[in-house]
């Protein structure tokens, strides 16, 4: 039972902060959740190799 209260107190979490929602909001939309799964860019922007993207995700994480 102790799991069951740590996942859902980690989910209510996750509801509550605004970066998270903001993020489920950009990735239900399905032009946004294509260029994301592609990492491609979108119109008239340029891709973003793994590698960039990668090196973002750890400066973001930080």
């Amino acid at each position: 039972m102790n799991d069951v209260a740590a996942a859902r107190t980690t989910a209510m979490s996750a509801l509550n902060n605004d970066r998270f929602r903001v993020m489920l909001e950009q990735i239900t939309d399905p032009g946004a959740s294509g260029t994301l799964m592609t990492m491609g860019g979108g119109a008239g922007s340029t891709s973003t190799d793994f590698k960039t993207a990668l090196s973002r995700y750890t400066e973001n994480s930080e």
